[in-house]
């Protein structure tokens, strides 16, 4: 991201071509500004640097000649336009040199300073805080910025001084800093408004607008942002953090979808130059004298509750869970995610999703998640839940669309006492003639209170159910014998 700022010195204005619309026959001349490494170009019409021209005469009292004169007669004709084209150029050459160390407003905006640039677009953000702020925070403390956007926030912080007309007013960085110390929930995009990015920017380097800054490349920190509750990446790696210490003491939720992680260490430990490590247990040692030091670890998110990991690709369930033992919610949705593992160290854990993953088999699955309420695990390659047997805290059960054929399969988690809600649809099982029935008729006495596929069983079903289920029980009774 450009800095003209510190960068004046190596800053190029030129217009190397101009393209004429046919249809029209409107004339634009295409102006390429690039800053130290930072290039991007910028389409404009002659009417449009004479409209900038008669404003800089105004507010800054440049010299009228300094533009090219307005041609009426042959103004379409090759040489005409390329002539132009050089006398534009040298025009926009000559303004920089006379704003050599800081540009007004009307030129940044012009050649699209304020979206490049680091100054000029925090002064944007800084007006529109200023006057919308109080607003925008009272509907709800949640922001969505790009990540150029906070590349810029993260840079402005290790400038020495402001430029001079940031200094007080509208345009001062400060309104952009309170802004950001009250946000509780914080949305980070690679690029603002434009619901494409999520197909485009996970899977190719995708550079911002006509410019070559790839939003995927932006390292940044998150120092302005001292109170948030809540994290959101989306379409963008939290790998591009540098530094997330500061959010741990206070951060609850984090979510990351649709980018091309494979492993939950890139997000939890995302600063971490030995993320691939093993991660030691965090859960307090019963042997050990002062329980209270057994979390004492810098890699450790003691107030995260919520992990949303879903559309990545991840491929499993790695070590880095453990530095969040209080987590109650893990949702890892449409993942590659075939095995489980680690779990056993989140005693709190309450909800665990697994929709749309390439999970098979469920081997003893209490083993490692003995407290958990909510388990979902519709769209994988299940056919048996026989290592769910024994899940007796569970509550709500989603198996929709999986691979399940055999109704024995049921009495698996029938007989779990807290089940009330069990989702089949989509399995072979569920085309089954008298389906509702025959699996009601598995949980006997309780048949009523279950919740079958998001709906109770009619009374019509339920006694249907009740006749099964006593032809069940005199045939177990038959089998004893």
């Amino acid at each position: 991201m450009s800095c003209y700022y510190r960068q004046y010195e190596d800053t190029t204005v030129t217009i190397p071509k101009y393209s004429v619309e046919s249809s029209a026959g409107i004339t634009y001349y295409d102006i390429k500004v690039r800053v130290g490494n930072v290039d991007w170009f910028v389409e404009r019409r002659y009417r449009d640097f004479a409209q900038l021209h008669d404003k800089l005469v105004e507010d800054i009292s440049i010299s009228k000649k300094l533009l090219p004169p307005k041609k009426l007669v042959g103004n379409k004709q090759p040489a005409f336009l390329e002539q132009r084209r050089e006398q534009l150029e040298t025009y926009l050459q000559e303004l920089l040199i006379y704003f050599r160390n800081e540009l007004p407003r009307l030129l940044a905006e012009f050649l699209d300073f304020n979206k490049y640039d680091i100054i000029y677009l925090l002064q944007d953000l800084a007006k529109l805080f200023h006057e919308s702020g109080d607003a925008l925070l009272s509907a709800k403390k949640e922001y969505s910025f790009s990540a150029l956007e906070i590349y810029a926030i993260s840079e402005r912080l290790t400038l020495p001084c402001p430029p001079s007309n940031e200094q007080g007013g509208k345009l001062d960085f400060s309104h952009v800093l309170d802004f950001c110390t009250q946000l509780e929930s914080l949305v980070v995009t690679p690029v603002k408004d434009n619901a494409t990015f999520v197909q485009d920017y996970n899977t190719v380097d995708v550079p911002i607008g006509r410019s070559n800054i790839i939003p995927n490349r932006l390292s940044f920190n998150l120092n302005a942002f001292r109170n948030l509750r809540t994290l959101k990446f989306s379409a963008l790696s939290t790998e591009n953090i540098v530094d997330i210490e500061l959010l741990k003491p206070t951060l609850q939720t984090i979510c990351v979808h649709n980018t091309t992680i494979t492993h939950i260490n890139q997000v939890l430990l995302c600063d971490n130059l030995h993320k691939n490590c093993d991660v030691p247990s965090l859960l307090p040692d019963p042997a050990a004298s002062n329980s209270e030091d057994a979390l004492l670890n810098t890699d450790a998110w003691n107030e995260l509750s919520e992990l949303d990991l879903t559309g990545n690709l991840l491929t499993q369930i790695d070590g880095s869970v453990r530095t969040a033992p209080k987590l109650r919610r893990l949702i890892l949705e449409q993942n590659r995610i075939r095995t489980i593992q680690n779990l056993a160290e989140l005693p709190h854990l309450q909800l665990l999703s697994l929709s749309g993953n390439l999970i098979a088999d469920c081997i003893d699955w209490h083993l490692c998640m003995g407290n958990l309420v909510t388990l979902k695990l519709a769209q994988n390659k299940i056919k048996s839940i026989s290592g769910l047997r024994k899940l007796l805290s569970l509550v709500n059960l989603d198996l929709s669309c999986n691979l399940i054929e055999e109704l024995d399969e049921v009495d698996n988690v029938a007989n779990l006492p807290l089940l009330e809600t069990l989702c089949l649809t989509g399995n072979p099982l569920a085309g089954s003639v008298d389906y509702r029935p025959r699996v009601l008729a598995r949980f006997h006495e309780r048949a009523a209170e279950i919740s079958l596929d998001n709906e109770p069983g009619t009374q019509q079903e339920l006694d249907t159910a009740l006749v099964l289920s006593a032809l069940l029980k005199s045939k177990q009774r038959q089998q004893n014998k």
